[in-house]
């Protein structure tokens, strides 16, 4: 029995540790919400959360849209994601999925910013009842 329990537990801590960590505001180190007022001032709804040991992560609406953010505990920006229609994809990166993947139905798509000016977009796509995550560049390629 003991042996059942001590494997039960360590599924939970397996299964829990690729999940977020919802944390409030007053947890968030000062370096963070400085950077992160600095560069999202019109931010509403905004909710918190430790995406690994090294970064937390800002989910809010900025001009009606759901966006995160992710910043280092120092506060350095990682990155930041933005939902968007796929109406909003380069047509390249349209061309790219329809090519690739005949008939995929088109999910979630969100446009991804990183430092030094790196833009990426993610296109969640559901083709023969399998879901994908792509992430393209601009250009169509597939980002690596």
């Amino acid at each position: 029995m003991k042996s059942l329990l001590s494997l039960a537990c360590f599924i939970f801590s397996f299964v829990t540790i690729g999940y977020s960590q919802k944390i409030t505001e007053k947890d968030v180190p000062a370096p963070v919400k400085t950077a992160f007022n600095n560069k999202f001032p019109g931010a509403t709804d905004i909710k918190w959360e430790k995406e690994n040991k090294k970064e937390l992560e800002a989910n809010f609406k900025m001009n009606n849209a759901d966006v995160s953010a992710n910043f280092g505990l120092d506060g350095a920006w990682v990155e930041t994601e933005t939902t968007i229609p796929s109406s909003e994809l380069p047509a390249a990166v349209t061309n790219t999925v329809n090519t690739k993947y005949p008939g995929a139905v088109y999910g979630r798509t969100e446009k991804i910013e990183k430092p030094g000016g790196r833009i990426l977009y993610e296109v969640n796509i559901t083709v023969n009842n399998k879901k994908k995550e792509l992430e393209l560049n601009p250009d169509g390629s597939i980002a690596k």
